[in-house]
């Protein structure tokens, strides 16, 4: 039974107007660097377990390790909702100490206009990084329907990412809004390709290019994918202090496998209308 392309093409489409209702009703969980709270640093034996010490602090606290050549310095970032007294006693139960001097302690607070600048610098620049997009892809390809639709796909894909991000609780941080960049130029790419064979290329059948393409473009993906994948495992399992490497390999994660349906399932249908009945009516 052969499926019709223009259904399967609407599916990633409905799937990006869920993501984006689902981020509108929920909302997006926010770092500290977003939300504002409190930043302590103390330093710590070279041996120190971080995991043992994030045990005792309270829940929804950062806890990294950081080294120099002056020692080992732990930094704990809480957000404005949790107590830092109760930190503070943990930290002289953990080190078993009675003033917290001993570790050389200092805390700083992270303000709300860091918080504020955050946001308005962090989406200028996602803003800024999808017009150039954008505008590149229009000057390489000059027809309003193939652009629209390398547009389209490249939306979805940061749209569904943020829906993940919003379904997992992922918090809003540099480090995501850099992956979402990073996700810009990873979503273009296999598009970019799919639209230049099928319009540029005269060898072979209109279903002979998608299909070449599709070999490469998965191909592309499933590589990246495996590469982030195994990045999550190695953060999670062996290094979880640098969590910051696994928000980032689970935000292109989510928008690799929603490029995926996108490229080959959306644009690849605009593309198979565009060439089939669109120009073939004189348009």
């Amino acid at each position: 039974m052969k499926i019709n392309y223009k259904i399967i093409a609407i599916i990633p489409i409905i799937l990006t107007i869920l993501s984006g209702i689902f981020v509108y009703a929920h909302g997006l969980k926010e770092s500290i660097d977003v939300s504002g709270g409190s930043e302590i640093t103390i330093t710590a034996p070279n041996n120190v377990d971080i995991v043992k010490l994030k045990n005792m602090l309270p829940k929804g606290v950062e806890v990294k390790k950081s080294q120099s050549a002056s020692g080992t310095f732990i930094i704990i970032r809480a957000g404005k909702d949790v107590d830092t007294s109760k930190i503070d006693e943990a930290l002289r139960k953990f080190f078993n100490v009675n003033d917290l001097n001993e570790l050389q302690y200092s805390q700083k607070q992270i303000g709300a206009s860091l918080s504020e600048k955050f946001w308005t610098d962090g989406f200028k620049a996602v803003g800024f990084a999808f017009v150039f997009m954008a505008i590149v892809v229009y000057l390489v390809f000059r027809t309003p329907i193939p652009s629209g639709a390398v547009i389209l796909a490249a939306m979805s894909d940061i749209i569904i990412a943020i829906g993940g991000m919003s379904l997992f609780g992922i918090p809003v941080s540099t480090s995501t809004v850099a992956a979402l960049l990073m996700l810009i130029g990873y979503s273009v790419d296999t598009d970019i390709m799919l639209t230049t064979r099928v319009l540029k290329r005269r060898a072979g059948t209109l279903d002979e290019r998608i299909r070449e393409s599709m070999k490469t473009g998965i191909t592309m993906s499933i590589t990246t994918i495996v590469a982030m994948f195994v990045l999550y495992l190695v953060v999670t399992y062996i290094v979880p202090a640098a969590s910051l490497l696994k928000d980032i390999s689970v935000v292109i994660l989510f928008g690799l496998i929603a490029d995926l349906m996108t490229t080959w399932m959306t644009n690849a249908g605009i593309l198979r209308y565009y060439v089939s009945e669109y120009k073939k009516k004189g348009n």
